[in-house]
Formats: structure tokens, C-alpha cells, sequence
């Protein structure tokens, strides 16, 4: 798969890679933005781990101290419970789950 070819379901997968990062405290909206993206690449199948895709975002979190444990942890718990929850994406964007 490449980053440079558009696939069928990239939208569905972009916005559940920011919705699961939507909360978690970063110093900066481009860090958390970062982040998503690089979630996003994870869902894609071009990072290989959740836990290599959230390192290389190199994302800063607040408080500064925040454990990168508890980010992985958090933002695997929210993927799995968006997909779970069956998690749909309308044509305007907006994020609805069943």
C-alpha cells in the first residue's frame, strides 16, 4: 500500500484514527494532529504497530510527564471501542456509532 494512492475506505479509517486521538492532552493542536495522522498510516497498514505509529508522531503530551505507555493504552481503547461500537462515517464527515 502506498501513502500516494488514495484507497476506497481512507476516509472511514482517517476519521476513526483523529476521533481516537481526540482527547488525548497534547501541548498543541498539530501535535495531536500529528498523532492522528500517523494512527491513520497505522490503520492503513504502513506502520506495522499501533505503539511504532504513535513513537513516530513524536507528538508532545501535557503534562509533560504523561507516560507514552498510557497514550498507547488510551488511544487502543478508544479505537477498539469506536470499531466496536460500529462506528460509521457520513458523507458530511460527521462521526455516528450504532
Amino acid at each position: 500500500m502506498s501513502i500516494h494512492v488514495a484507497e476506497q475506505n481512507d476516509t472511514v479509517l482517517s476519521e476513526l484514527a483523529y476521533a481516537a486521538v481526540r482527547n488525548v492532552p497534547t501541548v498543541e493542536p498539530n501535535d495531536r494532529n500529528r498523532l492522528g495522522y500517523h494512527v491513520w498510516l497505522y490503520l492503513r497498514g504502513e506502520v506495522p504497530t499501533l505503539e511504532s505509529a504513535i513513537h513516530q508522531a513524536r507528538a508532545r503530551y501535557q503534562p509533560r510527564t504523561l507516560p507514552i505507555e498510557e497514550v498507547i493504552a488510551h488511544v487502543k481503547a478508544e479505537l477498539e471501542r469506536l470499531q466496536s461500537s460500529g462506528m460509521t462515517v457520513s458523507e458530511e464527515g460527521s462521526i455516528t456509532s450504532h
